[in-house]
């Protein structure tokens, strides 16, 4: 069985560099890495172009003509990949071991070669915390309901495991744009009776660090000053717009699962970026955000009746004065605690 490592990559090529220099050290023998570069302005071409003619695994190296961004750059990753299986990590993430793709492959064959599915991480730069999406490992199911109730642990790309053949069945540009394609994907994928797996072992290291290397983070971009402030909505509505078309593509969009969307964003997700900028001094930004995210400026708002409109305006209000009155230092206690939650 070939495993494909889908790297979409973008500048900081030390830490591809690093992610590539432990891949190496993989047992298992199939593997191919696939590095789909979105027009680098550093040395990323050079190095791979360097690296490629010694390195232990075959490299599929592409440099995009022109800039596609992260949805599109990500699909050529997918796309020009050959294996059985993709593994997609960013590129400053890696494999945490040397047996992984083995214990990932003994995985696949011994539950009969299910389709999509995602595993956790430990994170290195916060001292190797588990970042526990997956609660088990095993077969979770298919159908529409078993897609949106786990369409949160598509939303980070690393660690996420497509069947080659099915991805291009289901491959678009339609959500280029969206930065959340690998959350449409998984979801159509599972909605149209596809198996979904988790793998609760950590076989991705995410965010590895490289010394006196600069971390540009979101932390870095958020408007801790009230002359930056501006309203922003932290890419949620591009989250309900791609489930709601997930959904409508596969026939299984109702007033219902409307509804369970828009509960999960508002009652779980919106706050915890309220908190989240709260904890990180950044109290415009989570005015911003609240003022972004009041429901009826989201264009998939109208899908809900009378009714839900109401209902979700009240968790709006609800779950807004509750992000204010929390103190920051209770959510940073719990934060870890709420994400596994948030995962069930």
């Amino acid at each position: 069985m070939l495993i494909s490592i889908c790297i979409p990559q973008y500048n900081r090529i030390r830490y591809l560099l690093k992610s590539l220099s432990i891949i190496e050290q993989q047992q298992y023998p199939d593997i191919e890495i696939v590095i789909s570069d979105d027009c680098s302005t550093d040395e990323t071409y050079d190095e791979i172009q360097s690296i490629s003619r010694t390195y232990k695994f075959p490299i599929v190296y592409h440099r995009n003509e022109h800039n596609s961004g992260y949805d599109g750059n990500l699909r050529q990753c997918l796309s020009l990949s050959s294996g059985d299986y993709c593994l997609i990590i960013g590129n400053d993430d890696s494999l945490n071991g040397d047996h992984v793709i083995q214990f990932l492959v003994e995985f696949l064959k011994s539950h009969q070669y299910p389709d999509v599915g995602f595993c956790n991480m430990i994170e290195e730069r916060s001292g190797n915390t588990l970042v526990e999406r997956a609660r088990k490992s095993g077969i979770i199911g298919s159908g529409p309901d078993v897609a949106i109730k786990y369409y949160s642990c598509f939303s980070f790309v690393g660690g996420l495991i497509f069947r080659r053949s099915i991805f291009d069945k289901f491959n678009t540009p339609r959500f280029d744009g969206s930065i959340y394609v690998q959350m449409y994907f998984g979801v159509v994928i599972v909605s149209s009776g596809y198996t979904l797996f988790s793998i609760h072992e950590p076989l991705i290291i995410k965010d590895i660090s490289i010394q006196d290397e600069y971390i540009d983070t979101y932390r870095n971009k958020i408007a801790k000053k009230w002359k930056h402030f501006r309203i922003v909505d932290a890419g949620l509505p591009s989250v309900i717009h791609v489930l709601i078309h997930a959904l409508k593509d596969t026939g299984y969009l109702n007033q219902d699962r409307i509804k369970y969307i828009f509960f999960r964003i508002y009652a779980l997700t919106y706050p915890h970026w309220i908190l989240d900028y709260k904890l990180n001094k950044a109290f415009p930004e989570a005015v911003g955000l609240m003022m972004g995210m009041f429901p009826f400026r989201n264009k998939n708002f109208h899908r809900l009746n009378v009714i839900n409109k109401i209902y979700l305006m009240c968790i709006y209000l609800i779950q807004t004065v509750f992000s204010l009155a929390i103190p920051a230092f209770i959510f940073k206690k719990y934060k870890h605690t709420l994400y596994r939650l948030f995962k069930k």
